[in-house]
């Protein structure tokens, strides 16, 4: 095996509508999810055992031991193909943690499909998914890695063709919320499913209009839990070009889309400017 590489990009839930509850406590999702230009990157070098090592500006969130997704996406996936586990991981954390941008999970399905890369024969995609799922309901939608709607619990994807790239602003209040907190304070656990879907040949400015008719149902208890996300989203709201603001995932970060790149850059530095002690991107997202 030689060095291999892989970008785990920060995933983004346009919409995410929670339409009910397993009997196992899991719960039923439908979501829209993109996929932005920022991400972490995944280094997988031959080793004599296991290990996880990580840098870059969020490494401190990143526990380098077998709690990681990473150490944990790279033991499930030699225990399935009988291979000895024989390689280092190193992880350059470039999306915060705590966010809502699933960058642990897009960690793991890189160790993934870097490994599966070097697999002969490799697992069968399929296969692959079914062990993402046992690492956690974002890993499969980060192994697909594109524009997807996500349903069940995360693990029925339908790929969305032709969605438009869209240009966007994350902000992150550097603020952590735990996803289980955020889930035991839903007010309702039975809302209704998203609305049909967009052309497939929208622009950004109609799939923003379609997401004023969805909702992030994971954004009112999150806001109780951590009230600067509703400033962020105040923040957000008031730049030049703003179509639309919302929280991602089960929070804390929040993205604003706007009509082009140039737009997002110069919402991103007057956000930026105002609030120094947040973290800000633009990004564009598909």
């Amino acid at each position: 095996m030689t060095t291999l590489e892989r970008r785990a990009h920060a995933k983004i839930n346009l919409a995410l509508h929670v339409v009910g509850r397993r009997a196992d406590s899991y719960h039923l999702l439908d979501s829209v999810a993109v996929f932005a230009d920022l991400a972490d990157r995944v280094v997988i070098t031959p080793a004599g055992e296991l290990s996880v090592s990580v840098s870059g500006p969020f490494a401190v969130h990143a526990p380098a031991d077998r709690s990681d997704l990473a150490w944990r996406a790279a033991e499930a996936f030699f225990a399935r193909s009988g291979r000895p586990p024989d390689v280092s991981v190193h992880v350059e954390k470039n999306i915060p943690a705590g966010a809502g941008l699933g960058g642990g999970s897009a960690d793991a399905a890189a160790v993934l499909l870097a490994l599966n890369d070097s697999a002969a024969p490799p697992v069968a995609s399929d296969a692959l998914r079914a062990i993402g799922l046992l690492l956690g309901a974002d890993v499969p939608m980060c192994l697909t890695g594109r524009a997807l709607r996500a349903r069940g619990v995360g693990d029925e994807i339908t790929t969305l063709e032709g969605w438009p790239a869209l240009p966007m602003v994350l902000v992150w209040p550097a603020k952590t919320v735990s996803t289980a907190e955020v889930f035991n304070a839903l007010p309702s656990r039975e809302n209704p499913p998203l609305p049909e879907l967009p052309a497939i040949d929208a622009s950004p400015a109609e799939v923003a209009d379609w997401l004023h008719t969805c909702r992030n149902d994971l954004e009112q208890p999150a806001r109780a839990i951590a009230p600067e996300i509703g400033a962020v989203l105040n923040a957000l709201r008031d730049t030049p070009g703003c179509r639309l603001a919302r929280m991602s995932g089960s929070g804390s970060a929040c993205f604003g889309l706007y009509g082009d790149r140039q737009e997002a850059e110069a919402a991103a530095a007057k956000l930026s400017a105002a609030h120094p002690d947040w973290w800000v991107r633009a990004v564009t997202a598909k």
